[in-house]
């Protein structure tokens, strides 16, 4: 079924899309975790390791991680994307479908929704759908899109990783 294979490849690019923010968010909370981790340890050693500085500290550390977390991860991946949206970002990025994935997405769903009412003919849809999954299966949309952001911030967390482990 087209619409089924438009459906995949929509729900794929928005995996790949929300690995991508998860990346981006390990990364904030990684770099400033790290920062927020020299500057604690900093102030400990200039307050003399008093046992209030190192509860204080502690208790800054875990708040300061906690919020961290919750600002670069959670909430961006909590947020919710509509297929249209996804569709819109897909072309956005890969300007080659020329609104194809769009197009059959709103077509898709104004006949899914009321048949009755459709201005479509159900070939007509189905032959629409069926060539924007055959373009997005032509270039490999899916797998391809998010690659160099993700590769990007990987490389990022493992540079992170490195300087702190050389501090």
């Amino acid at each position: 079924d087209a619409s089924g294979g438009l459906v995949e490849i929509i729900h794929q690019v928005r995996r790949r899309w929300r690995y991508k923010l998860a990346m981006r968010g390990a990364v904030g909370v990684l770099g400033l975790g790290v920062a927020v981790l020299l500057l604690s340890a900093y102030g400990l050693e200039s307050w003399r390791f008093s046992a209030g500085s190192i509860i204080g500290f502690r208790i800054l550390l875990g708040v300061a991680l906690a919020g961290l977390v919750g600002w670069f991860l959670v909430r961006p991946l909590t947020r919710r994307v509509t297929d249209e949206q996804v569709a819109l970002y897909i072309e956005e990025h890969e300007p080659s479908l020329q609104e194809a994935i769009v197009s059959a997405i709103e077509v898709e769903k104004v006949s899914r929704t009321s048949p009755a009412q459709s201005p479509h003919s159900a070939a007509l849809v189905q032959r629409l759908v069926e060539t924007a999954v055959e373009k997005c299966q032509a270039i490999q949309v899916g797998r391809s899109l998010e690659r160099a952001p993700v590769r990007r911030y990987a490389g990022t967390i493992m540079g992170i990783a490195a300087v702190t482990l050389a501090v």
